[in-house]
């Protein structure tokens, strides 16, 4: 029987009001998080993701026991484990900086705690976790004779193999070559899958959350601002900042407004007017009627043409970057400050200064409020059966590269 089946220990963890303010000599009072409330499902992997400083790992460390909270409640299996010492939480954790004794062999470091809690079968227990994450041959050694990819899998090791409620990673690639971050997540999440354990993993790369995790929870500022699929942190970002911090191009956001009497498109600028119908429904704001909003579309989701193509909006090339697999245009519309990033097709070949049209997809085309930031609903006319984004190829094609 797998341990997903019946032998894991994992249950649901609940954070409710969860606070934790710092106070500085000078500085008065920080909110490092500000009351936050988050439900990790029995056997979820939740990835906690946003930018340094938002309070993704001061959440992790008072999960741990690490840190104490300012205020709210934590729960595990429907137990507050508040005011209750790390050692008694059944929390594990996978530490940034790997906190592994070089004293020891990575035997001796994976089957530690087991030790110091007299648990039987330390040494048969270490060797079952070091075989499912390919680790055996290193039992051995001591930590200084590992890379940091073995270090990093030794750590997880002494994270699992207490067989835990909660498994919480703290930024468990961040010091891996590309080559090991690849290989070790592919192992980590069909490790997390196999063990059930109910996981939280706090990480800046978008890359690991939105690959590994069955949920994410973005945060900024010590506040969540989302909370999803990746899917739908990733296609419906809740407010500019989600939109922004989420996704590889960066979302295009540019500035526009909805004038009186022309609910069907965007101004972008005097001489660039952007139709997305479907607008009538939102209510008018700022003098005169006026509102002011912030149109956001992925790279992926524009579709290049000719100049000439009726409807296309106009825009010049600014730079062209063949990256093998794609190729990504950086172009200018009239009258607007912000440049635009189309992805395209991997051969194409564009000149500095070459006239385009751009067609935006109405269906994948987002809305913000310039003042708050959040997500304005609206409904465009969509496909019954819309097809898959695909990188645009130009109905023509220039002879050199800018």
């Amino acid at each position: 029987m797998s341990e997903r089946n019946g032998r894991s220990g994992a249950r649901d963890l609940a954070l409710d009001g969860l606070q934790k303010v710092f106070r500085r000599r000078g500085q008065g009072e920080v909110a490092a998080v500000a009351g936050i409330d988050l439900d990790v499902a029995e056997g979820e992997l939740l990835g906690l993701l946003g930018p340094s400083g938002c309070g993704k790992s001061t959440t992790l460390r008072m999960i741990a026991g690490l840190e104490a909270p300012s205020g709210g409640d934590i729960r595990i299996g429907g137990a507050s484990i508040v005011g209750r010492p790390p050692h008694r939480r059944d929390v594990a954790v996978a530490f940034e900086n790997y906190a592994l004794y070089p004293p020891l062999t990575v035997a001796e470091n994976i089957a530690f705690g087991m030790r110091a809690r007299k648990e039987p079968d330390a040494a048969a227990r270490a060797r079952e976790v070091a075989e499912r994450l390919g680790i055996v041959d290193l039992l051995g050694r001591k930590p200084g004779a590992l890379s940091s990819g073995q270090k990093q899998r030794v750590s997880l090791a002494r994270a699992i193999v207490r067989r835990p409620s909660v498994l919480l990673l703290d930024e468990p690639l961040s010091h891996l070559d590309a080559a090991e971050r690849d290989q070790t997540r592919r192992e980590l999440k069909r490790l997390q899958r196999e063990t059930g354990y109910t996981t939280v993993l706090v990480t800046h790369d978008q890359h690991e959350a939105l690959s590994l995790a069955d949920r994410v929870a973005v945060m900024d500022a010590g506040r969540l601002l989302q909370v999803g699929t990746p899917d739908e942190v990733y296609d419906a970002p809740a407010n500019r900042f989600v939109a922004d911090f989420v996704g590889e191009p960066r979302m295009n956001l540019l500035a526009g407004r909805i004038l009186p009497g022309t609910p069907t498109g965007v101004f972008l600028s005097d001489q660039v007017h952007l139709l997305l119908p479907g607008l009538a429904g939102l209510p008018e704001h700022g003098a005169g009627g006026e509102r002011a909003v912030i149109v956001g579309i992925r790279p992926q989701d524009i579709r290049l043409g000719p100049a000439a193509d009726p409807g296309a909006l106009p825009a010049t090339v600014f730079a062209h970057e063949p990256l093998q697999e794609v190729g990504r245009l950086t172009l200018t519309l009239p009258g607007v400050a912000t440049r635009i990033v189309v992805e395209t097709h991997h051969d194409l070949v564009a000149a500095r200064d070459e006239a385009v049209g751009l067609r935006f997809d109405p269906a994948r085309t987002h809305l913000f409020d310039a003042e708050t930031g959040e997500r304005l609903a609206w409904s465009p006319n969509r496909p019954q059966n819309p097809s898959p984004s695909a990188p645009s190829r130009p109905l023509s094609r220039a002879t050199s590269s800018s």
